[in-house]
Order: C-alpha cells, then structure tokens, then sequence
C-alpha cells in the first residue's frame, strides 16, 4: 500500500477537499482517488506533497516525530560554553606599524663578498640536485622490487613456464 492508496481509503473527504483546491470534481471513486492524487504530485511535486501531508490521517503521529517540545535550556552547552563564567575578553589587535625601510649600503668595513655568495649558492644547488638524485633512485629501487614480488607478475609467469609445460 503506498502513501495515496492510504490517504484515499482513510481520508477520503480531506482528499476530495483537497483535490477540489486543484481543480478537481470531487468523486466516490477511491482508484479516482489515488490516480488523481498521483496527478497533482507529478504536477506541483513538493507543494504538493506538502499538501497532502495535511490531510495525512497520521498526521499527528508523524509531526510527535518532527517537532521538538524540549526547551532552549537543555542545549546550554550546545555553543561550547558554560553557564556561570564570564564572555570571553575580546582584546584588538594592536595596529601594525611598519618601521622606516632601512637602505644596505655596503660599506668597505663590511665582509661581504659577492664571489663567496654566488660559490656557496652554486654548491647548495648541487647538494639539492645530489639528494634529489638519490630519492629518484631509491623511489625507482623500490618499484622494482615491488615488481619482482607482484602477485600479477608472478601469475603471469606461472602462467608462462605451465604454457611451455603443456606445449612439450
């Protein structure tokens, strides 16, 4: 039994009333009934639907499952606080204020050697190369040897040696 059928054997008038609402003649035709509310379902889709849960004749039972009648105080601690204490100071942030740009000017007493700096650059350069090589190379290690021990690949040889089995 679907949810017309039910509606129309057990409230036949409040289907009629509200099948009247949509234009409809009203009928004693319980299979009227049904069609028709299948009808204005396929039509008007979530209005309604809406409407015929009006007139469902357990509309009770199923708004006692849809409503709640607990209070706001039995969620208390629903936003993470606790009644009693006191709000949270809220302190403002403190403006940001830039300093005064400051300008290198590279003067003969400083140690600063542009050669050196490019040179270590230049060896940095190559450690990363060297360690990235050396990831390459053990990523690429271990898939062949993930390779060597693939249940796949072994099932194909076995398939192999017993095919050349069979041929001799």
């Amino acid at each position: 039994m679907n949810l017309y059928t039910y509606i129309a054997h057990n409230n036949s008038s409040g289907a009629n009333e509200l099948l009247s609402n949509y234009g409809f003649q009203a009928t004693d035709s319980i299979s009227e009934l049904i069609s028709r509310l299948k009808i204005i379902v396929r039509k008007y889709k979530k209005v309604a639907l809406q409407d015929i849960s009006e007139i469902h004749p357990d509309k009770s039972l199923l708004e006692s499952f849809t409503k709640s009648f607990t209070s706001d105080k039995d969620f208390a601690y629903a936003t993470g606080r606790t009644p009693g204490f006191a709000e949270p100071e809220v302190v403002e942030p403190t403006p940001f204020k830039p300093e005064a740009p400051s300008s290198f000017e590279p003067t003969s007493s400083s140690n600063f050697d542009a050669k050196e700096v490019v040179s270590e650059i230049k060896e940095v350069k190559k450690e990363i190369l060297r360690e990235k090589l050396k990831r390459d190379r053990r990523a690429r290690d271990r898939k062949m040897k993930e390779m060597q021990t693939s249940p796949i690949l072994l099932l194909a040889v076995g398939f192999a040696v017993g095919y050349i089995i069979a041929k001799k």
